[in-house]
């Protein structure tokens, strides 16, 4: 039986809609403004406390979308060792 292939839990487009959603989030929250956020079906409001969480779930979703777009995996890294 070959191996079941993985599909992604997001398109690159739901990425890039959460990504911006979350950065404007990370601004206004910033600015002391209190935001409602929807995240996956939970709408909740977010304060500077949240902000560690937001900058958390950037990351994340960034690298999903990395995963996305280069695929799992060993990648190459090409360069030059360093000579002393």
């Amino acid at each position: 039986m070959p191996p079941m292939a993985i599909t992604p839990l997001f398109t690159s487009a739901e990425l890039d809609t959460q990504i911006a959603a979350f950065k404007q989030a990370m601004l206004d929250v910033a600015g002391g403004k209190r935001v409602r956020l929807n995240t996956g079906g939970t709408d909740r409001e977010v304060t500077s406390e949240d902000l560690p969480e937001l900058r958390k779930q950037l990351e994340w979703l960034q690298a999903e979308r990395v995963r996305l777009s280069v695929g799992h995996g060993p990648q190459f890294l090409p360069g030059r060792p360093r000579r002393s």
